[in-house]
């Protein structure tokens, strides 16, 4: 539905005269239907600018022109991103999206899905902070699903949980350009380890994997531990703050002899006694890794 044919819905708020005569003119005089368009884009923009500034909207009004464009912290509600979607429509050139730290959450990512589906070039997209939860999941995927060209996803301090990642899972293999994926300070329990692992398997192309700051205990670790081994690409693994504890430790340490690649591996704040430390440690040295780098208990 184009502007034109949503007239009804807006048509008596923008036109001071609201008399039934008038009203009925503009719908069926097509010589009106641009002059409505103008009044209706600039509405838009006026609004657009009252949530993110002046500053940035002048950047904004440059379109396929523009490459990198800088949202966050602008507490982007619903009605927000309905106005903001408007404006982000026409800017398929850009290559890196921050909308990090605001409030979107599944409504709003259905307003958001028809110029984020459009964004075909985008490398780099930071969705952090906000309320991506399995309902917006469901919103996302279909988004990430047309995000090919992707390499640095932001998903950090968001609900996603095992419910979420029955979404997210199918389409993350199919971003094959992927090299950086941050899932920290979610709802990453056991059975979410278990939704995620077989997306992981296929994720070779994956250098940095952020998981720290969830709730994946041994247990997840165990599921996770044979996709990680199957990352011949990743240099960086975090799973700090996950109580993985001794336990964990007992799941990973094998695989490490085959993540050739590992360059760092965060382990703190896990609940890991001197007893994990030392099969840690050994684990290090026996993949042939500095003892003294990259090992982070």
């Amino acid at each position: 539905m184009d502007i034109y044919e949503n007239l009804q819905l807006h048509i008596l708020k923008y036109i001071p005269d609201k008399s039934n005569i008038l009203y009925n003119f503009i719908l069926t005089n097509k010589l009106y239907k641009h002059a409505l368009e103008d009044r209706l884009n600039t509405v838009y923009w006026e609004e657009v600018e009252d949530i993110i500034g002046k500053k940035e909207v002048e950047k904004m009004k440059q379109g396929s022109e523009l490459k990198e464009l800088n949202l966050n912290d602008n507490k982007m509600d619903v009605k927000a991103c309905k106005h903001l979607t408007h404006a982000l429509v026409e800017m398929t050139g850009l290559t890196t999206l921050n909308l990090g730290y605001n409030q979107i959450d599944a409504k709003a990512f259905k307003h958001l899905a028809p110029a984020l589906t459009k964004m075909t070039q985008l490398k780099t997209l930071s969705l952090s902070g906000n309320k991506i939860d399995a309902k917006a999941c469901d919103h996302l995927a279909k988004i990430l699903a047309e995000m090919t060209a992707l390499e640095l996803l932001l998903l950090g301090k968001n609900q996603i949980d095992s419910e979420g990642f029955y979404y997210l899972a199918p389409v993350l293999p199919g971003m094959t350009g992927l090299k950086s994926l941050w899932l920290d300070g979610n709802k990453i329990d056991a059975k979410a380890c278990e939704q995620l692992a077989p997306s992981l398997t296929k994720m070779t192309a994956l250098k940095r994997l952020h998981l720290h700051d969830n709730q994946m205990g041994a247990e997840g670790i165990k599921h996770l531990a044979p996709a990680l081994e199957k990352m011949m690409a990743l240099k960086e693994l975090q799973l700090s703050w996950n109580q993985m504890g001794v336990k964990g430790c007992e799941h990973l340490a094998p695989v490490l002899v085959k993540m050739t690649v590992l360059e760092r591996l965060h382990l703190r704040w896990n609940q890991i006694d001197t007893d994990g430390k030392e099969i840690m440690q050994e684990a290090w040295r026996n993949a042939g890794k500095n003892q003294n780098h990259g090992l982070y208990l």
